[in-house]
């Protein structure tokens, strides 16, 4: 819903900073010239608080190398918009390098129009941190752009087009360095602070606890086992960052899970067969770049595969394929954004979710480069995947979508997919599309105050805040802050859908955590939504965040893939069931990061012997290398011994 822009001043040195920079040269030696501050405005968010009046929240970012001072805000300004607070001046205080404050205005919106692009406009003054003249001031002046939310509820109708299958065979191809775009996972919503709405913290903090694996015994307690926590050799040390995903078949048994850049497939969940996806596919109008998600759908029997690169890479292989090609024969469909009337370069954070009849597909579009930001969800028949010919697609406005920037589809979605947008901190924004209908809705959701707060910090034993890249931009992270609060976590349970997302700390929850909450839905069109509970995750000495969610198909409760750190532990997967208050941590990291992210993944498990009572994750932690930090990618298979026997 906006594009980012900034620009720079450098800071203004005082006569006597000058003096001394003189009298050094004249003595024959050097003092350093101090850095320039650097200032940028954005991500930001906004909403309606009435039909005409625009609540509006920014991040002020100082990316230089040298604290600002006595920042004050002297002006801002939002193109025909008068604004009503907060009173000006406004003292923010220091902001540290590579740091950032959020600024949140009210504005007169009775003269603007929708779906238009306005400028904001903050300038201001500060005090060059380490100077030798305190009194010497800086100047700064910052924009983005922004535009009016749709007004909620609201409803689209989706678009449609076709796309033709091609096929691989072999793997013959080449292998090919990632391609990265520029600023990928770019952060593009802040969530404003709205009303203040009281509720009640889960009273119960939640433990984490090793569960072994990796050529050690699995520890299991009374009510949760384990049959498989293997490594599967999906390392990297292109940037510590693994965002595994994966899937597991019925008859044959396959795994098949990839982690950013690599792949691999195993057909005994022990041992994994690596599988490079540069040499799988061609490098065509998609290539391939980083993010991958994989789904197993049983209905049809077939692993669907998506693959970033300039646009995806939608590919399916049946469990038979898998093992007698090597992973290396697959259907597919190149889903460029053209496809979707989408300049290139503009799809970025893929998710998949199974239907009833349909697979769907989401992702930011508007990208690092501009134009509509915002959430897309698109999706295509199953049957049309099975045949492998050419297969129809509908498709969302990106448009309708900004405050669901980042966020991930609900899984176990049966016959009505959801995903939902963070309106402020107080209301969310729940989106839904039923099948065999053209009509997507969205609609507001009270829930109750959570926190918001930026930059967090979760430090590790070697001291990295390796929850650093999740809410803050900074200097060390510029593409940081995401995918934020943004609700990454969902699935469906009876008539109860549950999201999840990452939070800050308030009086409450003095690390980072995780907050869920459960909202009724009926099959109307649109759903009657209501508030079921709202709960968290959480611990006093460290953080939980990057949840993912799945239904259990046996008992209907909730699971939970996450990562876990801080207070003295290092970053590591861990899973579970929500309400037993136990996070089992399945990696064993040795080393911090401040890059860590963006996802880890859970999926039902369908094999009949485990009776529908068990989860497949994928998660990934950190180890040390003779090459420096290298991930350490897991598959993790849980649930409930003897529930459903």
């Amino acid at each position: 819903m906006f594009k980012r822009h900034q620009m720079s001043f450098a800071a203004l040195l005082g006569f006597s900073v000058l003096v001394l920079f003189f009298l050094s040269k004249s003595v024959g030696f050097s003092t350093p010239k101090p850095s320039p501050i650097t200032f940028s405005l954005g991500p930001s968010g906004d909403y309606l608080q009435t039909s005409t009046t625009l609540v509006v929240a920014t991040q002020l970012s100082n990316t230089g190398t040298r604290d600002a001072l006595g920042v004050q805000v002297q002006s801002i300004t939002l193109t025909s918009a008068p604004l009503l607070n907060p009173p000006l001046p406004l003292s923010v205080g220091v902001v540290g390098a590579g740091q950032s404050v959020t600024i949140q205005a009210t504005f007169d919106s009775s003269q603007l129009v929708q779906g238009q692009p306005y400028d904001l406009e903050i300038s201001g003054t500060y005090v060059p941190g380490g100077t030798a003249n305190a009194t010497s001031k800086g100047t700064f002046t910052v924009s983005d752009s922004i535009t009016l939310p749709p007004v909620s509820p609201g409803s689209g109708s989706v678009n449609t087009t076709t796309v033709g299958s091609l096929t691989v065979n072999g793997g013959l191809f080449p292998h090919q360095p990632p391609d990265f775009p520029d600023d990928a996972n770019g952060p593009h919503w802040i969530v404003p602070t709205g009303p203040f709405v009281a509720g009640t913290p889960t009273p119960t903090g939640t433990l984490a606890q090793p569960v072994g694996g990796d050529n050690g015994p699995l520890k299991v307690d009374s009510s949760v086992s384990f049959n498989f926590n293997s490594g599967m050799g999906l390392t990297s040390n292109i940037s510590g960052t693994a965002e595994p995903s994966g899937g597991v078949s019925i008859k044959p048994f396959v795994v098949f899970a990839t982690a950013n850049w690599t792949g691999a497939y195993s057909t005994d969940g022990n041992n994994f067969t690596p599988v490079d996806p540069t040499k799988v596919f061609p490098k065509d109008a998609v290539g391939f770049c980083c993010d991958q998600i994989v789904q197993y759908v049983p209905s049809i029997n077939r692993f669907i595969w998506l693959l970033q690169g300039n646009g995806y890479r939608l590919a399916a292989a049946s469990p038979s394929d898998i093992i007698n090609f090597n992973g290396k024969a697959w259907t597919y469909w190149n889903l460029t954004p053209s496809v979707f009337g989408q300049p290139s370069e503009n799809f970025d954070y893929p998710d998949l979710a199974v239907g009833d009849n349909y697979l769907y597909i989401s992702w930011d579009a508007g990208g690092p480069k501009g134009c509509d930001c915002g959430h897309q969800v698109m999706r295509t028949s199953l049957a049309g995947i099975q045949a492998g010919g050419s297969i129809g697609i509908d498709y969302t406005d990106p448009a309708n979508g900004g405050s669901s920037w980042g966020a991930h589809l609900m899984q176990d979605t049966g016959n009505e997919i959801f995903w939902a947008g963070q309106d402020n901190n107080s209301q969310m924004r729940i989106f839904s599309l039923k099948e065999g209908s053209n009509t997507y809705y969205w609609q507001p959701l009270g829930v109750y105050t959570w926190a918001n707060n930026s930059p967090l910090k979760s430090l590790t034993p070697d001291g990295q805040n390796w929850i650093d890249f999740l809410m803050n931009p900074t200097t060390q992270n510029p593409g940081g802050g995401f995918p934020n609060n943004s609700a990454i976590g969902a699935t469906r349970s009876g008539r109860q859908i549950w999201f999840a997302w990452s939070a800050g700390t308030d009086k409450n929850f003095p690390n980072p955590h995780i907050e869920m909450v459960s909202i009724t839905a009926d099959g109307n069109q649109p759903p009657n939504l209501n508030l079921s509970q709202q709960v968290q995750v959480w611990n006093s000495s460290y953080a939980y965040a990057y949840p993912a969610l799945a239904t259990n198909a046996c008992t209907g409760e909730i699971g939970m893939s996450l990562e876990t750190g801080g207070g003295g532990n290092y970053e590591n997967h861990g899973v579970g069931f929500w309400g037993d208050f136990t996070i089992y941590v399945t990696t064993n990291s040795s080393v911090g990061n401040t890059r860590f992210g963006d996802y880890v993944t859970l999926r039902q498990d369908y094999s009949p012997s485990n009776h529908g009572a068990y989860f497949d994750a994928f998660g990934y932690g950190l180890n040390s290398s003779d090459n420096g930090t290298q991930t350490d990618a897991h598959f993790v298979q849980f649930g409930r011994r003897g529930q459903c026997d």
